[in-house]
């Protein structure tokens, strides 16, 4: 499983979350759809980037 978390230059980690629940994925490639969607739609302070961890 993977999950997408913004994390901020402070070592601040935020999971991507939707109605309180992490949002996970059962592979790599779904998880990195996902981020480069969101790279586009949300907007993190500079300080933040989105990255993929394996749980």
């Amino acid at each position: 499983m993977y999950k997408v978390v913004a994390i901020g230059t402070n070592e601040v980690n935020a999971d991507m979350a939707f109605d309180g629940k992490v949002i996970t994925f059962h592979s790599y490639e779904e998880a990195e759809l996902f981020l480069k969607e969101s790279q586009q739609k949300v907007f993190l302070p500079d300080n933040y980037k989105l990255v993929i961890k394996k749980e």
